[in-house]
């Protein structure tokens, strides 16, 4: 200690001062690095998406090499400019697994999470159960716990309502053997369309939806959709729901509370607005790419089944109001096309939109395909960024104490000038 601070050219006080102010700047930087181990506002997006990897989704994180992919924010407009931040990670594994993830935040909270297996099985910090509905349960208290959001309880709660063997008994009467649009009303057997048998619990305002579908790849997806509800109409844009593909966590989306109600009056029957629709389809041009251009095919309506939806749909900004979607089927495949789409609002009855239904596109959705992103790719996570900027601050402070203090001494030692004496 003495010889550098004699190297130093300091004095015991400056060289302790120097010293206790290191040691300070250097708990501080620490601080700021460490990862609290609960959810934080304070936690950048990346590792709220890992956090929500490894205590939710009980990925073993130490099994994967983690390379951060991707980390954009966005200000959609059907959001009212609200910020959105993407974050895409991807998780080798090395022969055992891989595995790629999205998660989506708005205004810092977590609402979304994709989870894609590559190869193999993800790797979990700790045995899962082979039960559907224990693994949404403990799912769900775990996202509880990370996200704070106590309405997810009650959520929980109605999974006691419901039997393992009738998730497995829908099954059976939804087996695919055409491809459909996610999220579908309908399966395709045989070349017969029919609707998607589902189990359905109703509590208070909430309605729970779980549907187990066997795609044409024989691929089985389940899914647990919560949808909030008001005056027996479903609010489809509040929803809370949890997917698995062949028993592995798919996805999660929680937009519980994003939309405001504008209104619930239905001024329009169902009646009167498959009549609208049928109007409105006669109309319709169905246009099919075909050889390098689009050619226009005609069709043919069945006389039946039409299905009509009633439920909430945004008309402004984050605010929903009642609509009929109204699904008219052709009497056969025209190419890729099955039928088309009408959109009615309830409480108008004025005609929203007029499209086909395809296996290659799907019905009416409330993404903007215009958005735009301002991408800020990197693959440094925060907590390296950090640790090189503390570094760098404790570097250009100490390097400014040693010029202070070189200075100060200098300026302490200087000989007094000479005064020669006055003759007598």
């Amino acid at each position: 200690m003495k010889a550098l601070a004699s190297n130093l050219h300091l004095s015991k006080t400056q060289f302790l001062c120097l010293l206790v102010v290191l040691i300070l700047m250097a708990v501080l930087a620490v601080s700021f690095v460490q990862l609290p181990t609960a959810y934080s506002a304070e936690l950048a997006a990346p590792e709220k998406a890992l956090m929500f990897l490894e205590d939710v989704v009980k990925v073993d994180l130490t099994k994967y090499n983690v390379t951060l992919v991707s980390n954009w924010v966005d200000y959609p407009p059907h959001w009212g400019g609200l910020e959105q931040e993407d974050v895409t990670y991807d998780l080798d594994g090395g022969n055992e697994s891989s595995l790629y993830v999205t998660c989506k935040l708005r205004e810092g909270m977590l609402h979304y999470c994709g989870l894609e297996v590559r190869k193999g099985s993800p790797i979990y910090a700790e045995p899962q159960s082979t039960n559907v509905l224990d693994v949404t349960q403990l799912f769900l208290e775990r996202y509880r716990v990370y996200s704070g959001a106590e309405y997810i309880t009650g959520m929980c709660n109605m999974l006691d309502r419901v039997d393992a063997t009738e998730i497995e008994t829908i099954k059976e009467s939804n087996v695919c053997s055409s491809m459909l649009p996610p999220h579908s009303k309908v399966v395709i057997e045989d070349g017969v369309m029919r609707d998607i048998k589902a189990i359905t619990v109703t509590e208070a305002n909430v309605k729970l939806t779980i549907t187990n579908i066997v795609d044409s790849y024989s691929v089985e997806h389940i899914s647990f959709e919560w949808t909030y509800t008001v005056n027996g109409l479903d609010v489809t844009q509040n929803v809370v729901s949890v997917t698995f593909e062949e028993g592995v966590f798919k996805s999660l989306v929680n937009d519980w509370d994003l939309y405001n109600i504008g209104s619930s009056e239905v001024n329009v029957s169902r009646e009167e607005a498959i009549n609208l629709a049928r109007n409105a389809a006669e109309d319709y041009t169905l246009r099919i790419y075909l050889e390098g251009g689009l050619t226009d095919v005609e069709f043919n309506l069945a006389d039946e089944p039409a299905r009509a939806e009633l439920f909430m749909y945004p008309r402004e900004t984050l605010t929903v109001y009642p609509f009929w979607r109204i699904d008219l089927y052709f009497d056969k495949f025209y190419y890729s096309a099955y039928g088309i789409q009408v959109g009615i609002w309830a409480d108008t009855g004025e005609i929203e939109s007029c499209e086909s239904l395809s296996g290659l596109g799907g019905p009416i959705s409330e993404q903007d395909s215009t958005e735009t992103s301002t991408e800020q790719n990197g693959t440094a996570s925060s907590t390296n960024i950090y640790l090189i900027t503390a570094a760098a601050a404790i570097a250009l402070v100490a390097a400014a104490l040693l010029v202070y203090f070189r200075k100060t001494r200098k300026t302490a030692t200087k000989p007094e000038a000479i005064v020669p004496e006055e003759s007598a």
